[in-house]
């Protein structure tokens, strides 16, 4: 608590020396006259006396020092807006804040070419960097008829997926765990509902999402891969702005609205009604000899609160909170039969908790004026996973040499992590003039992390033989087994880091070095990380980009190749066992076609150093135990990562029929020396080419069709070629027992090529309940196509008429998705909701 209150104080101190530093300088801020000020960024002052003009930056802030001292009348114009003219005096003797009135003029034909709002990353990685917000996100079929930020991601070149049943994304090689996702400025794991079937996000609450996949700013560390940036929305629309989502699987609802002329307010839940679906199957699945009883529910939730002191200072809170639960317990009974009574009683006992949850909160303290903004950030991450299975077997006859009988047996897996993150985080930037900006801060992270693996087994028996146990009563149990294992695992540690970056304006060239220092107190790793972007305008139409940079990671999650379950191992890096370490470069063209949009081509290769694994021994003996959570052990071996590859991207965003293409040509391997004799094979994310089209078609005044289409090869398995027996008797062939595998390579097989087609079909502007609301058909997976999940090795012996036995493979492909059509609702609350139109 000490250290937190130094960090509070040290952030204070900071703001109110920049704040002092400030004083006496006054600024002239362009907004927009509505309720709240809205900054205008790139709105122009002329000077018509002198010659010269000025455009506003982000904040809306009018740079006025380079003016000669007098009075002048200046114009103030913005697209969209009413131009003004006002008459000035130079230098400034007060703060001036000059509001536009929105045009109420119908303008032709008018193409915005590029977003009013730029982020750091927008600006630095413009071509690696993708506005997922404005790629019409609620046109895109739904799974299950929820709307869902994730699954766009996956639909975006760089960017893949393992199977329909995964959630989490993988950019350009990189693991899942190598994204770094914030909400709000927050970071976030694990943040998926149904076992990853799709994110726990609420797409309805979100104002802005970026995804930055090559060499992003210094401000961001601690993952190789990419940046996921997720703003929610402020609530500050003046009538209230909201929707309820009604689908098959959820209700989600979300609604913002001021408080005051200052304050507003932003909240949004969602919750699967599941449940009685349960309350039906279960009685309908069971049977008197074998009962189920399943639940299952998730749960989100989001608040957030503006407050805008004044034109300059505004306050930012907010809270996160996602919950995933699962229980399933199936009861087997068994009719016993004595000499004295026939008695029914549990056979066997399964039951199987799966549950994870998500909770941040975060205060930001952001000023904004002429020449500088200013972003104080105190902000805390928790994420639990807690997932056990337990198997009873209650009369399980087992008849040892010495006439030994065992009536009971369970054994009970339990595994479990908790980690929660305490930061602050302080940020600067300062616009030295039109052409020059430069942006320094720093993060502290305080880790703590808590994990255990943990697996019992017990066996009950008494001595005796058969007759015995069915004739007379038996005798008293005694306990014959009692065994554990397993292991915990305890981190506490300090994540400290600054950066410096800056932007520079040279012409046509434009230059973004940034570096990042960061220290990491467990192993005492203290990494120095310099990043540059390029990027060089030929003309209006044709855009040259390059980066490169260095980054580090220091957590790392691992899962077992042939297994999906929501248990994956994380590790924080410590004395033995290193970081993760990157380095990644990018070449790219972007060309501006005429009414089309931007087509954007971009190569990258990637090397990586320091990734976890588990060895193919420990994998395998992870899951020798009959239950469902896998046993994984402390013990790591690190390894290498190459990829490589060039992406394109064709974005249309006018007109009726809107949309982007996408393709993806990319390798990527990965090299452990225990793993495939020391040599490189694919990862799992080796998929040679990865196409991914969306078209919407406004077809009609209230409707559309949006059309989603995915091919992609397919993924690396590591499969079998040969078997070979190890015992005498031939029909052992067909038991796991009997034979072994031959594995001559790692990942040396390839599932069937990969494609998908995806319709959504809207009926706007409906009346529901006298609100208006839409309709929406998703069809997921049109053509029915059989997307192969996994193979499962199967082998069938016959008999021939020599008296010899034949063997032959006989495996079977596990499909993914089938045809699924979904209704789904969407409901407007309020009287300023955004319709796609």
């Amino acid at each position: 608590m000490r250290k937190l209150f130094l960090v509070i104080v040290v952030l204070i101190g900071c703001h109110c020396f920049h704040a002092d530093a400030q004083h006496g300088n006054h600024s002239l801020r362009i907004v927009s006259n509505d309720d709240y000020d809205t900054p205008l960024y790139g709105a122009a002052l002329y000077v018509d006396s002198l010659g010269k003009g000025v455009v506003s930056n982000i904040s809306g802030h009018i740079a006025t020092r380079d003016f000669p001292e007098g009075t002048y009348s200046c114009r103030v114009s913005f697209l969209g807006f009413d131009p003004v003219v006002r008459t000035l005096v130079f230098p400034l003797t007060e703060d001036v804040v000059i509001a536009l009135d929105a045009s109420t003029q119908e303008l032709d034909g008018v193409t915005i070419e590029e977003s009013a709002y730029r982020s750091v990353q927008m600006q630095q990685a413009k071509l690696s960097t993708i506005d997922v917000s404005a790629l019409n996100l609620i046109n895109v079929p739904r799974l299950l008829g929820e709307p869902d930020l994730i699954r766009m991601i996956q639909n975006l070149p760089g960017v893949k997926t393992e199977t329909d049943f995964t959630g989490g994304f993988f950019v350009r090689g990189g693991r899942n765990d190598q994204n770094l996702i914030l909400l709000d400025g927050v970071p976030v794991y694990n943040p998926w509902h149904l076992f990853g079937l799709f994110s726990a996000f609420n797409t309805e609450a979100i104002e802005r999402v970026e995804l930055t996949k090559g060499v992003f700013p210094a401000q961001y560390g601690s993952r190789l891969s990419s940046v996921l940036d997720i703003e929610l929305q402020k609530g500050d629309t003046r009538n209230g702005a909201g929707y309820l989502t009604i689908s098959p699987l959820s209700a989600s609802f979300s609604h913002g609205r001021p408080i005051n002329q200052k304050t507003s307010v932003l909240l949004s839940l969602r919750r699967t009604y599941l449940d009685p679906v349960f309350w039906v199957s279960d009685p309908i699945l069971s049977t008197p000899d074998n009962s189920y009883k399943n639940r299952y529910n998730f749960f989100d939730f989001n608040f957030k609160l503006v407050h805008k002191f004044n034109a300059e200072h505004r306050l930012e809170t907010g809270v996160f909170y996602g919950n995933d639960k699962l229980k399933a317990e199936n009861t087997y009974t068994q009719t016993s039969y004595s000499l004295s009574s026939e008695e029914s009683k549990p056979y066997s006992d399964n039951i199987l908790n799966y549950g994870w949850r998500n909770i941040t909160g975060s205060v930001k303290f952001i000023t904004e004026k002429e020449r500088y903004q200013s972003v104080s950030h105190l902000f805390t991450s928790w994420y639990q996973a807690d997932n056990q299975y337990y198997y009873g077997d209650f009369n399980y006859l087992h008849e040892n040499l010495d006439g030994q009988i065992t009536t009971e047996l369970y054994f009970d897996q339990h595994f479990k992590q908790y980690f929660t993150d305490y930061g602050a985080q302080q940020d600067f930037t300062f616009y030295l003039s039109d052409r020059v900006t430069l942006s320094t801060g720093g993060q502290w992270l305080y880790h703590v992390f808590t994990e255990s693996n943990v697996f019992r087994e017990q066996e009950y028996g008494y001595t005796g033989d058969r007759s015995d146990y069915w004739d007379t009563p038996p005798p008293s149990i005694e306990l014959m087994l009692n065994k554990m294992n397993g292991d915990t695992a305890v981190t506490n540690s300090h994540e400290i880091s600054g950066y410096v970056g800056a932007a520079l304006e040279l012409g046509k060239l434009s230059i973004y070095p940034g570096v990042r220092l960061q220290y990491f107190s467990q192993g005492q790793y203290l990494h120095l990380m310099p990043r540059v972007n390029m990027e060089y305008r030929v003309n209006k139409s044709l855009m040259l980009s390059a980066g490169y940079g260095h980054f580090t990671q220091y957590l790392q999650s691992l899962s077992l190749d042939f297994m999906r379950v929501p248990a994956d191992r994380w590790f924080w890096s410590n004395e033995l066992r290193p970081p993760a370490l990157s380095k990644a470069t990018t070449l790219g063209v972007g060309v501006t076609i005429p009414k089309v949009g931007l087509l954007s081509i971009e190569g990258y290769y990637k090397l990586q150093t320091g990734l976890l694994n588990f060895s193919l021994e420990q994998q395998a003996g992870a899951i020798q135990g009959d239950g469902l959570i896998p046993q994984f052990t402390q013990e790591t071996i690190s390894g290498e990562g190459e990829a490589y590859g060039v992406e394109f991207l064709l974005n249309r965003k006018i007109g009726d029929v809107t949309g982007w293409v996408g393709y993806t040509l990319s390798w990527a391997y990965n090299r452990f020396d225990e793993i495939n004799g020391g040599l490189a094979f694919p990862s799992r994310l080796d998929k040679r080419h990865d196409i991914q089209t969306f078209v919407n078609w406004d077809f009609a005044k209230h409707w559309s069709l949006g059309l989603l289409f995915n091919f992609k090869s397919g993924q690396p398995l590591t499969f079998s070629t040969q078997y070979y027996l190890y015992r005498s008797d031939p029909l052992g062939i067909e038991d796991y027992h009997g034979n072994s595998q031959v594995i001559i390579k790692q990942n040396n097989y390839r599932l069937p090529a990969y494609h998908r087609l995806d319709l959504n079909l809207i009926w706007r502007d409906r009346k529901v309940f006298k609100r208006k609301s839409e309709i929406s058909l998703n069809v997921i997976n049109v053509y029915n196509h059989f997307n192969v999940l996994t193979i499962t090795k199967g082998t069938s012996l016959d008999n021939l008429s020599n008296g010899s036995f034949r063997a032959s493979s006989k495996n079977k492909y596990i499909s993914q998705m089938p045809i699924m059509p979904v209704i789904s609702l969407r409901i407007g609350l309020g009287k300023d909701q955004k319709w796609v139109d």
